[in-house]
């Protein structure tokens, strides 16, 4: 495994590749925000698919591009546990600048809330795999990043949703 902290524009994006498969990365994060979450080698003039992968999630993050879009794009694999692969299957299907219930999930694979939102938490690809789109029923619910983030990010989306309408 390769394990790679892209720079790119204000923004570190941290990224583990197998081979050529992204299997895992975080959000565009501050120079002072991205060891809390993932160490590595920085690449201060990433090129090749580093480059292009941090691009899309730089996209990603500012609402640009639509994650479906994305999936086609990048290279990556799922590895999380059975459980965790149902409920992130579900989220792949939430529509750009649309939100869900971790209730809604919930029902649809007959169990709790909270074994939702643990699921979301192991997403090993956020953006790529929209997890940011579940919310709780009365807010925004938990983000690993920080509700703030979730809230920038779902706020960049539905105005692009409402400009293209």
């Amino acid at each position: 495994m390769k394990y790679y902290i892209v720079h790119i524009e204000d923004y570190f994006i941290g990224m583990i590749f197998k081979g050529n498969q992204l299997v895992r990365n975080t959000i565009p994060l501050r120079k002072e925000e991205i060891f809390k979450f993932f160490n590595g080698k920085i690449i201060e003039n990433p090129e090749g698919k580093y480059l292009k992968t941090a691009e899309i999630l730089l996209k990603l993050y500012f609402g640009e591009m639509d994650d479906k879009e994305a999936r086609n794009i990048i290279n990556y694999k799922l590895e999380v546990p059975e459980f965790t692969k149902k409920v992130l299957e579900i989220v792949k299907n939430i529509e750009f600048g649309e939100t869900i219930c971790y209730g809604d999930i919930a029902k649809k694979l007959n169990t709790s809330p909270r074994a939702v939102g643990i699921s979301l938490k192991r997403n090993p690809l956020p953006l790529i795999i929209p997890c940011h789109r579940v919310v709780a029923k009365n807010s925004l619910g938990g983000y690993s990043y920080g509700v703030e983030k979730k809230k920038f990010i779902l706020e960049r989306e539905r105005l692009k949703k409402m400009r293209k309408n």
